[in-house]
């Protein structure tokens, strides 16, 4: 057989094979067909037995496989398609000729494809067989720690919030503590960490863990291992650590939460380790305890602010919040909920249902007894935990102190120092003998209480708070287990009358008691009366059943003489009396009194019988400021007096004077062998001490000369000068010692160190200097010996007007080596700040404020003087500078002045760590940063603020951008000369870079910029992206053009707030790059608030098209955009037109398509008349206007930007409006304010139809309308009409010379809430309307100067007769003064 024969061979065989499958098809014809249909029947049943194996692993919390899932798909669409097959060829026709024929073709179709869908059923059927159809995904955080259902995002957590995220970001942290009292919401904040870490991907896995009071290391192990899917089948404690250690070492990002810590905890028994090969391991702990976490950074978690708590009670009791009757009652609750989140949720959770006020005022009552275990709804984990607190704290000491802070008034800032002194009365420290050694244990017992929540920190200096909630639960523990009472009237005072056990009772809102004759305790020990009034009286026997008592303390008390009834108590250690007591004399009785404060009004001498109280370790009357006579001899008898507090009023006698005298010298102090604290004022020098009890004190705060100490940062040891200097005074050996020197107007001194401490002031931690004009020098080289201010952490120097140098010398390696703050202000003779020879000596430098030095040059500056000859080129260093200001140096070179280059900062600088940098009023800058930059100077910049900067030509030169990317804040206000803010374009910065940075820039704020042309450069997308900014403020900005490049705008997926005003030029908000020809897609997806004002060259968004998404969008302002088409209808004929040929960049594409565009968000909007808005009969859609509440629109007459002194913008100029009233009758439904403005047009302002659909508004406000004449227009009514403004509270119309009436029409108008209106230049406004006119809630009307308020007990008041009154009164005034002028005119003919 030949080759030809072969192949035609082989072409019959497949033509035969073919004819033979197409013959097969029309054989078996209808046995593929009826195949077909149990062939479907089983894959059905396979289908939903694994989709039952599904839905049970789904069940069990498991994900269903990838393949199980394509498998189901597969199946249902093949399903799907074989059931519509059969049901489409079953009753198909299969013969022709009137059925005598079979359809071959038919036949063969349907018998094909039933065939090889048989076959497709059957594979799919096959692969239907799975091992397992789901899996266990890993662990990344408990149920309870992934939901965090009821998180609020408070303001006043954010801080916490962003610190703790920023920490967790910090490679050198690893482990970070969250801390605060029980139920202020530790536990909800670290799962929003949680949740923000998630969605920043900062770690691959999370695990929650919660420990609470008894700790079982097993089951935190157990909890631990199942998180991370690892089975644990060992019991043995250290080798379930080791394996859990091992599995974490597998995770290469992980963040442990440890929440509610009671006890510090043995991370490495627990198996988390933080070695070197754990590095991605992170730990969270919360507690409530501040010491039990071994943590690198800790982060308080405090109360909620009071507009916060509001807030979260009235969204939990919903519209009963706004109920008047209620409203009082739950204000009071609020505020006894003290800003603790599950306080706060409880009580509103319980009163959410109760609508009987009696319900709330009871709730009220309840609150002030002060017992939570009485307050219905009270969680009880909130006073279990907070006794648990207590407990816990084991010291007796430590409950002891916390128990007497819970005798004060709510709310109340407790002085540390009251606390020592009742802890000394009661004998509460033991066998401490020394009261300074009393005060370091109050101290550390204060920390202790502070650290566990317990306590929180006063609003004042030296003060404690309690919360109210947390004071609630200790006053019940006091009085359960230590007898201690609050008494809050004098029923309770009457029945503790009866308890002859009292050992402590507290009177802090005694107002109107009826005090027994004689207090009967005999065991109290400490007694406390706050705030008495001044007609309350307290009988003289009161205390004679008080014999046992310690400690009294009389508050804002009102005596002529104190009771003698104190007679009795002669164990009495304490006695704080504060108000205004006549005679004191009785005191010098109590002859075993420790302490004794007094704190008096008018209160000039002290009585000589209180140098009886030989035994008084501490006397404070540094509270008595009209003090001025103290008896000689009372001070030097109390031979063991400890600590003295004295006013600067005392008038101390002069040493020389005769030995008759009737007043103290200062000398008397030096006999005093035991003092060591003493404050006090000597106004004359020339009688101070030679220094005897001086050398002794260890702590003081003296102020000789004039004046006071105010709120300085105050040390131990403290010294005021306002004297002329001498160099024999007693206080030399002060200034030796003092850690805080303040100099005011001191003079006879130019040379600080030399003159004053030639020693170099070791122990000085402040200087502040002030109101000088004879200082040259701070430091200058005149045999000072040993390093000077080696321990200084921040120095002042204010108005010293004739400095010339701050140091003058070469120092000693170790001065200022501490110094962390200098301030210099108003020292006009100043060049420059450090010589280059002080640079290793503030190495410890972190805050920096230069302002308003008029001829500095430089702020360190190279000298070449015969005693300096310094010239480095090594670098210059500031390595923990973190805040540096430098304002009004009009005449500042540079930062470090060797050449003239006008550049801030030179290449030889270097800030690692410098966080904050405001600079403004130095006209000489061109540059803030140089061409060439060291490596890590300012990488950790995060807030720059320029301004008043003239000549300064930019301010991210190309080389700064990658550096600078950690900037979240940027405001350039005032530079005239500023191009660029971002700079990039003619370098070859790109070329050399291949990764993009992307910035943590989040505020931008340009205002002024005369000359600036480009924000951002438009090839930024290679280099760095700003993907973060949520606010862009850009204002009077005259040569911009654009605002972003296409790269940027893109990128903005965060930003919440864009604001372009006052800007001539801009053309477009986005500038079209090249290349670009597709639709461009714009998504602002968290945009709130967009504003174009006075924008005249605005033509559109995006030159180019494009699509814009900002579904978000709260408030839109359009004002003054006078080429901006705002609304356009029909997209798709923009498109069409596109598709002409015509290039788009001419082709004017509205902001907004009326049919597409929704802002279901949308509440306050504000637009203008220009031009642009007559280019289509559309306006925004019904859907567009749905949920507003504020409506603006401006009209010609608007010569402003502003709203005049109108919090919320309502409308204005309605001949717009015409396109906006008539849309559906709920268009306007939820508008709550309305402003009309600058109309010249308007005649009337509302159809009555369009009234009626006004139902939430509340207020209207009508300004410079000239041709209105009525509110709501006067259109043909029926009987019965009626127009009801149910929400309307005021009314005000302003300089509208048309207006007549609100309405002439006879409908009946009802203002049932209305209480203000005012009409003011509206001459022709005569009646307010024709019709019925109710305003039964009418408490104020003003018409022009006229003002009527109603009173308690008068009537309604009637609009429509007081306008019509006014204007007869004014009409008759008139007429008598045209009268009275005719005849004045006719006398003088």
């Amino acid at each position: 057989m030949n080759f030809l024969e072969k192949i035609g061979d082989k072409v019959f065989d497949c033509v035969l094979a073919a004819l033979g499958r197409k013959l097969d098809y029309l054989i078996h014809y209808k046995s593929n067909f009826d195949n077909l249909e149990p062939q479907v029947k089983d894959l059905q049943e396979a289908r939903d037995r694994v989709q039952r194996d599904c839905d049970m692993a789904k069940n069990n919390v498991q994900t269903i496989e990838a393949d199980v899932q394509t498998w189901l798909t597969r199946s249902d669409g093949i399903i799907a398609e074989a059931e519509e097959f059969i049901r489409n060829n079953g009753q198909a026709k299969m013969t022709c000729c009137n059925g005598w024929c079979p359809n071959l073709k038919s036949r063969y179709r349907v018998s094909k494809r039933a065939s090889e869908m048989g076959l497709e059923v059957k594979k799919i059927k096959d692969e239907g067989k799975f091992d397992r159809v789901g899996y266990r995904e890993p662990t990344q955080v408990v149920g309870t720690a992934t939901s965090n259902t009821g998180y609020e995002a408070f303001e006043s957590r954010m801080q916490t919030l962003t610190g703790v995220l920023e920490a967790l970001k910090d490679p050198k942290i690893n482990r970070i503590g969250v801390y605060g009292m029980g139920g202020v919401g530790k536990t909800m904040l670290a799962k929003e960490v949680v949740k923000q870490a998630q969605k920043d991907q900062l770690f691959d896995k999370y695990l929650f863990l919660v420990v609470s009071k008894d700790p079982v290391l097993k089951n935190i192990q157990r909890e631990l291992a199942e998180q991370l899917d690892l089975k644990l089948e060992v019991e043995s404690e250290s080798v379930r650590g080791d394996q859990l250690c091992k599995r974490l070492k597998q995770e290469k990002k992980t963040l442990i939460i440890i929440d509610d810590i009671w006890k510090p905890l043995n991370l490495e028994d627990l198996g988390i380790s933080f070695g070197d090969d754990q590095k991605g391991c992170k730990l969270l702990l919360t507690s409530r305890f501040y010491n039990v976490m071994d943590t690198q950074k800790q982060f308080p978690v405090g109360v909620l602010l009071e507009n916060e708590a509001r807030n979260l009670f009235e969204n939990i009791v919903g519209d009963l919040a706004k109920t008047p009757e209620i409203q009082p009652n739950m204000l009071k609750i609020v505020k006894e909920c003290s800003g603790l989140p599950i306080a706060i949720t409880t009580v509103a959770n319980t009163l959410k249902n109760a609508k009987d006020i009696y319900v709330w005022e009871d709730a009220v009552n309840l609150f002030k007894m002060s017992d939570p275990i009485k307050i219905d709804g009270m969680d009880e984990k909130l006073y279990k935990s907070i006794k648990w607190s207590y407990e816990f704290l084991k010291s007796n000491e430590a409950k002891s102190l916390w128990l007497l802070c819970s005798l004060h008034k709510e709310d109340y800032n407790i002085k540390v120092e009251d606390l020592l002194k009742y802890g000394v009365g009661l004998s509460l420290f033991g066998n401490l003998d020394k009261i300074e050694d009393a005060r370091h244990r109050v101290h550390t017992l204060v920390k202790r209480l502070k650290d566990s929540s317990l306590l929180l920190e006063g609003d004042d200096n030296g003060t404690v708070k309690m919360h109210d909630v947390i004071r609630d639960v200790a006053i019940n523990i006091a009085a359960e287990e230590r007898q201690m009472f609050m008494i809050r009237n004098t029923t309770d005072l009457q029945e503790r009358l009866n308890f002859k056990d009292s050992f402590a009772i507290s009177l802090p809102y005694i107002d109107d008691c009826d005090f027994p004759r004689r207090f009967q305790c005999p065991k109290l020990h400490l007694f406390f009366m706050f705030d008495q009034e001044e007609t309350l009286q307290i009988p003289i026997s009161f205390f004679e059943g008080l014999k046992e008592l310690r400690v009294l303390s009389l508050s804002q008390i009102w005596f002529e003489k104190l009771p003698p009834s104190l007679l009795v108590l002669e164990k009495l250690q304490t006695l704080c009396v504060v108000g205004t007591v006549k005679d004191v004399t009785i005191i010098g009785e109590l002859k075993n009194l420790k302490i004794l404060s007094l704190s008096l009004k008018n209160f000039e001498q002290l009585p000589k019988e209180i140098g009886h109280l030989t035994h008084l370790q501490l006397l404070d009357l540094e509270a008595c400021s009209e003090l001025k006579v103290i008896p000689s001899n009372v001070l030097s008898n109390m031979k063991i007096l400890q600590e003295l507090y004295l006013p600067s009023t005392v008038e101390w006698e002069v040493e020389e004077q005769s030995t008759e005298r009737s007043n103290a010298m200062v000398s008397e102090l030096d006999n005093l062998s035991h003092l060591i604290k003493l404050h006090i004022g000597i106004q004359n020098p020339k009688i101070l001490p030679k220094a005897a009890v001086f050398e002794r004190l260890v702590s003081y705060r003296i102020v000789i000369g004039r004046g006071t100490f105010g709120y300085e940062n105050l040390e131990t040891r403290n010294l005021k000068l306002n004297i002329t200097f001498q160099t024999d005074d007693g206080y030399k050996v002060l200034l030796r010692k003092c850690e805080t020197l303040i100099l005011h107007e001191m003079k006879g001194v130019k040379n600080i160190v030399y003159e004053l401490d030639s020693e170099g002031f070791a122990s000085l931690k402040h200087l502040r200097i002030e109101g000088n004009n004879e200082i040259q020098y701070i430091i200058k080289s005149m045999g000072v010996l040993g390093n000077i201010f080696p321990i200084l952490e921040s120095i002042t120097i204010w108005s010293v007007i004739n400095l010339e140098q701050i140091c003058y010398t070469q120092l000693p390696a170790e001065s200022f080596r501490n110094l962390r703050v200098i301030t210099v202000g108003n020292c006009h003779n100043l060049k420059f700040v450090f010589s280059s020879s002080m640079f290793r000596c503030f190495s410890q430098l972190q805050e920096m404020k230069i302002t308003d030095c008029e001829i500095m040059s430089a702020i360190v500056a190279i000298e070449r003087k015969e005693e300096i000859e310094v010239r480095s080129d090594n670098n210059v260093m500031f390595a923990k500078l973190r805040s540096l200001r430098l304002w009004k140096l009009f005449k500042l070179k540079g930062f470090f002045f060797d050449v003239d280059s006008h550049v801030l900062f030179n290449g030889k600088l270097v800030f690692p760590n410098l966080e904050e940098l405001d600079i403004g009023g130095m006209d000489s800058m061109e540059m803030i940063w140089p061409y060439q930059l060291i490596s890590d100077s300012f990488c950790k910049l995060q807030d720059l603020t320029v301004n008043d900067c003239a000549n300064l030509t930019n301010i991210f030169p190309p080389n700064m951008l990658r550096t600078l990317q950690k900037i979240k804040y940027l405001c350039i206000y005032d530079c005239g000369s500023i191009e660029e803010v971002f700079e990039i374009q003619g370098t070859n910065i790109v070329e050399d870079t291949h990764d993009i940075a992307a910035t943590e820039l989040r505020h931008l704020t340009l205002r002024n910029l005369g000359k600036l042309k480009h924000v951002w450069s438009m090839d930024l997308q290679r280099i760095i992206t700003f993907g973060k900014l949520n606010y862009i403020d850009i204002d009077c900005c005259s040569s911009l053009k654009s605002v972003f490049p296409t790269s940027v705008a893109k990128a903005l997926m965060q930003l919440e707030t864009l604001h372009i005003l006052n800007c001539a030029r801009v053309e477009e908000i986005v500038a079209k790059e090249e290349g670009i020809e597709t639709t461009t897609l714009f998504g602002f997806p968290q945009l709130n608030s967009l504003i174009l004002r006075n924008l005249p060259e605005l033509l559109s968004f995006y030159p180019g098209k494009h699509t814009l998404e900002w579904s978000l969008l709260n408030y839109l302002e359009i004002h003054k955009c006078d080429k901006l088409k705002i609304f356009g209808s029909n997209k798709s004929s923009v498109e069409e037109t596109n598709g002409l040929g015509h290039d788009v960049s001419l082709i004017q594409r509205p902001l907004f398509f009326i049919e597409k565009d929704k802002f279901l968000n949308l509440e306050r909007l504000g637009l203008d008349e220009g031009d642009a808005m007559y280019e289509t009969s559309s306006g925004p859609s019904a859907e567009f206007c749905y949920n507003l509440k504020d409506l603006c629109l401006f009209g010609n007459d608007d010569k402003s930007t502003m709203f005049p002194n109108i919090e919320a913008p309502g409308v204005s100029d309605f001949r717009r409006l015409k396109n906006i009233v008539p849309f559906s009758s709920t268009s306007f439904q939820n508008l709550q304010f309305l402003y009309v403005y600058g109309s010249d047009v308007l005649i009337s302002f509302l159809t009555p139809s369009t009234a009626r659909t006004l139902v939430q508004l509340q207020h209207i406000v009508i300004w410079n309308c000239k041709r209105m004449t009525e509110i709501v227009a006067n259109e043909e009514s029926e009987a019965g009409d009626e127009i009801a403004f149910n929400n309307l509270r005021s009314l005000k119309i302003h300089n509208s010379p048309s207006l007549t009436a609100f309405h002439l029409g006879n409908r009946t108008i009802r203002f049932p809430t209305l209480g203000t209106v005012i009409v003011d230049n509206c001459p022709k406004f005569k009646i307010f309307c024709s019709g019925v006119l109710s305003t039964p809630n009418l408490a104020s009307i003003m018409i022009e100067e006229k003002k009527i308020i109603k009173e308690a007990g008068d009537g309604d008041l009637d609009l429509n007769a007081t306008i019509k009154e006014y204007w007869e009164a004014k009409l008759k005034t008139c007429d008598q003064k045209f009268t009275e002028k005719v005849r004045c005119h006719a006398l003088m003919l």
